[in-house]
């Protein structure tokens, strides 16, 4: 079945050339968007890379027979292309590759279909509403299934320090949206006075076009004065943290190798005593995530030890005091007060053999805490022995600090694993999920942050791809100042070995200069093969290690201790712009009145089958 109602000269093109250029309009879109992200890294281009797309919804997609089929294409193509470095790590996670590329393909169509309707439907000019609705767009897929923000549009814009100030109260989603704004106004402008498909069957005159140039100058100088501003009046503090970051180069791999452990421990401890040498000692070393492999341990008090195991530990169990044969003609008050002294001696045996086990784990930490004689914190795993579990383990991904003294004086456990990255969706009620996939266990998420105190300065610790969830981090930071430990310095703990040197290592470290201008507060990252970096609350990249190398940083972090907009309210108009995405979407579902009579309409007019709208789009 066709549909005949379309907006001017592109519905009088036949159906296969309609067809035709949206797919080759969203092809060109999908490779110069993709051109603008690492490792091409066109990143000053990105102003110009969405247009193919924003002329798509500037006129519309006439008279194709299957639009958003061919959009989802053309986004997936852009998908593949971009995150091409998931399939690294292990060849099923080409799986996951292509079923992520395939759902955030469906943004691009959605992102088309939004803009066309608020522009036919409700009269909103391309230069408002192509930006609203990318930032709905960024703030659905960053919320989510647990949310997915690397390959952000405005990530691309990093280097530009002035310019993404603007994060601290609209987001990277907010830097996207105004760079979708500026190219909407170079779309405009360049259709003024032609003859086309815009709104009402023609492109706008030169009135509009300037007008629409006018707010995206307006918008960027203001942009461009706010950065500049939040920058000149960036605190001076006084007070540095003395960091050494100590990056590896280990490419990782899903199987298991009894000597690789040894050798990761070689290559940190080396780079370790090599940078520490014969000077002063930092105030806090930093290893990556999961570089002490071996496990530490943690066993739950209602949990009771085979007795095999507690005698390999502590001997045989020796014969209770006081106790009697009841063959002899002890009394019955007497047998109970002998059965309840070897009870009590069964308990502290178990405790004692529950303490011997956690400290066999400690003990070779303490030793290297102690000889590098200052704070140190380090990426390990842990294992909580719970009869909770179904499994009877817990598994966590951690960051342990311990003191000079190789005490351990805090511990925080990663509080959003990645899913089917780190943990599979309901695999705790059904394990057999985990045959399905390569891990040999899912984690345990954290529940609280943990914020330690070195030289005098709090630090929390974050892992991984926390830095690439912005409400992660703004949790972190205000569940901490709640508590009245809001902290100066933020750590993250990352092993990017998975990725093998990819434009993984660029994406995350981007996401990590947000994070650091969202919060208003310095990061520094510590990664196996890189990024390691320094970053102040301004996003300045202020140190950067080597790209799947070895290297060391020894930097001074200042804190920074403003506050954000987004710190006190968060994702507000990237927020707002989603809800009126799926206002449009449930349109018809929230608002009937707005649906029309098609009993109504002339017997000549050809009604397409779908929405009814004249929206510009072919509806099937």
């Amino acid at each position: 079945m066709t549909g005949a109602t379309q907006f001017g000269e592109l519905g009088a093109f036949p159906a296969r050339d309609a067809d035709r250029r949206v797919l080759r309009l969203g092809l060109l879109g999908a490779v110069t968007m993709f051109l603008v992200h690492p490792p091409a890294d066109l990143w000053m281009l990105a102003w110009l890379a969405p247009i193919p797309w924003l002329i798509l919804a500037r006129d519309g997609v006439g008279t194709a027979r299957h639009p958003w089929r061919r959009l989802w294409l053309a986004g997936l193509l852009h998908w593949l292309l971009t995150i091409h470095w998931l399939r690294l790590p292990h060849p099923a996670t080409s799986l996951g590759w292509l079923a992520l590329s395939a759902y955030l393909a469906a943004y691009l169509p959605l992102f088309i279909w939004g803009t066309r309707r608020l522009m036919t439907r409700y009269c909103w000019p391309l230069v408002a509403a192509a930006p609203v609705v990318w930032m709905g767009c960024e703030q659905l897929r960053g919320s989510i299934l647990g949310g997915f923000t690397l390959g952000s549009l405005g990530h691309t814009q990093w280097r530009w320090t002035t310019l993404i100030q603007l994060a601290d109260w609209a987001g990277a989603g907010g830097v996207g949206g105004l760079v979708i704004l500026v190219a909407a106004a170079l779309v405009t402008a360049a259709g003024a006075g032609g003859r086309g498909t815009g709104v009402g069957g023609a492109r706008p005159g030169w009135r509009p076009a300037a007008l629409a140039l006018a707010t995206a100058g307006v918008a960027l100088a203001s942009t461009l004065g706010y950065g500049a501003w939040r920058i000149k009046t960036a605190p001076l503090d006084p007070r540095s943290l003395d960091v050494l970051l100590v990056q590896g180069s280990i490419d990782t791999e899903l199987k298991h190798d009894p000597d690789a452990a040894v050798e990761v421990l070689a290559e940190y401890d080396g780079l370790t005593r090599t940078a520490l040498g014969a000077g002063p000692r930092p105030d806090l070393i930093v290893w990556p995530e999961t570089m002490w492999r071996w496990p530490i341990l943690e066993i739950e008090p209602d949990h009771e030890l085979p007795g095999d195991v507690v005698e390999r530990i502590l001997g045989p169990a020796p014969p209770a005091e006081g106790r009697r044969d009841d063959a002899e003609g002890s009394q019955a008050g007497d047998s109970h007060t002998d059965h309840d002294t070897s009870i009590e001696s069964a308990a502290v045996r178990q405790a004692r053999c529950r303490a011997i086990l956690e400290q066999d784990r400690i003990d070779p930490l303490a030793a290297h805490a102690r000889r590098y004689a200052t704070t140190w914190l380090v990426g390990v795993d842990r294992q909580l022995i719970s009869n909770r579990s179904s499994s009877g383990v817990f598994h966590f991904n951690s960051a342990l600090f311990l003191d000079a003294g190789g005490v351990p004086v805090g511990r925080y456990d990663k509080m959003f694993p990645v899913a089917f990255g780190e943990t599979v969706p309901l695999a705790d009620r059904f394990p057999i999920l985990y045959r399905l996939t390569p891990l040999p266990a899912g984690l345990t998420a954290g529940l609280e942050p943990v914020v330690a105190t070195v030289a005098g300065l709090r630090v929390a610790p974050t892992i991984c791809y926390e830095t690439a969830l912005p409400g992660a981090i703004r949790g972190v930071v205000n569940r901490s100042a709640a508590l009245g430990a809001r902290p100066d310095i933020l750590v993250n703990l990352t092993n990017d070995g998975w990725f093998w040197g990819s434009s993984e290592l660029d994406m995350h470290l981007a996401s990590g200069i947000f994070r650091a201008v969202e919060v208003r507060t310095p990061l520094a990252i510590a990664a196996n093969t890189g990024f390691s970096a320094v970053i102040d609350g301004c996003g300045r990249l202020l140190e950067r290690g080597p790209r799947r190398a070895t290297g060391t940083i020894r930097a001074a972090v200042h804190p920074d201790g403003r506050t954000s907009l987004w710190l006190l309210a968060g994702p507000v108009p990237t927020a707002t712009a989603a809800g009126l995405l799926l206002l449009l979407l449930l349109e018809r579902a929230v608002f009937p009145r707005l649906k029309r009579d098609r009993s109504t309409l002339p017997a000549t007019v050809t009604v397409p089958v779908g929405d009814g709208e004249g929206d510009g789009v072919q509806d099937r």
